[in-house]
């Protein structure tokens, strides 16, 4: 765990303004897909509405785990081009 987190220290500001751009854009999908969840809750139950927003919240969880990833891969290639 450690070693996690002394590499996500070491990880340039450019990356890291990325990577919170990104996550915040996936924090938007999921907020989306929870609203559209709500709404199969509340107003209407169709099967298409439920699986549209459960696909919806994977995309977004994927992409916050992508662009986390993301990151520390662009950061790697960064630092063993300035070598």
């Amino acid at each position: 765990m450690k070693l996690l987190l002394t590499e996500f220290k070491k990880i340039d500001t450019s990356i890291i303004k990325l990577m919170k751009s990104g996550i915040a854009f996936s924090f938007a999908i999921l907020l989306i897909s929870c609203l559209i969840l709500l709404a199969y809750d509340f107003v209407y139950s169709s099967p298409f509405v439920y699986y549209f927003g459960i696909s919806l919240f994977k995309a977004g969880l994927y992409f916050i785990v992508g662009f986390i990833i993301y990151a520390f891969a662009f950061n790697k290639i960064k630092s063993d081009l300035k070598e």
